[in-house]
């Protein structure tokens, strides 16, 4: 029953042996969760599958410090099949730079590239190690139009309206 458990501490392992390398740092997986979680969402939101790897990276992590450090867990099965393969997925993707992280970089970096072409004099290399790798109007974003600056005026008059109906009905009650 425990075969489960074994397989997946060893994968867990490996992966984390890799970030460890790339952060050179004990606790690579670790690591790779505090960056995922210091990317503010309105940047990590335009990265496909970055908030399903940061869940699925967090319970992994918890999963392997219950092995870890409760006597006796590897009795009882504490993972799946799909666990582990999730484990070798994502190490296969980081390899291949199509991780969450690297992809937040790679598309920072064209951005910068971008700007570069643009603007020559202004622009600064972007460095991997900033701690929020690009700015939110680094990303593309959604447009509002004077239209939607309306709608909410009308919303915020008309609740005034009903909030001075309701204060008025209150007095003559």
């Amino acid at each position: 029953m425990g075969n489960l458990n074994y397989a997946f501490f060893e994968e867990y392992k490996h992966l984390d042996k890799l970030c460890g390398e790339l952060y050179q740092d004990q606790h690579g997986i670790s690591r790779y969760i505090d960056d995922m979680k210091n990317v503010p969402v309105n940047i990590s939101r335009y990265i496909p599958e970055w908030k399903e790897d940061l869940e699925q990276l967090i319970r992994l992590r918890h999963i392997r410090n219950h092995l870890a450090h409760t006597e006796g867990a590897f009795h009882d099965e504490v993972c799946t099949q799909g666990d582990i393969e999730w484990l070798q997925e994502f190490h296969r993707r980081i390899m291949s730079q199509t991780d969450s992280l690297a992809l937040l970089y790679q598309s920072a970096k064209e951005k910068q590239q971008r700007k570069a072409v643009a603007t020559p004099k202004e622009s600064q290399p972007l460095s991997f190690d900033d701690k929020y790798i690009a700015e939110s109007n680094d990303l593309p974003h959604k447009e509002k139009t004077p239209g939607f600056y309306w709608i909410i005026l009308l919303f915020t008059i008309a609740g005034g309206l009903l909030l001075v109906i309701w204060a008025i009905s209150l007095l003559l009650a």
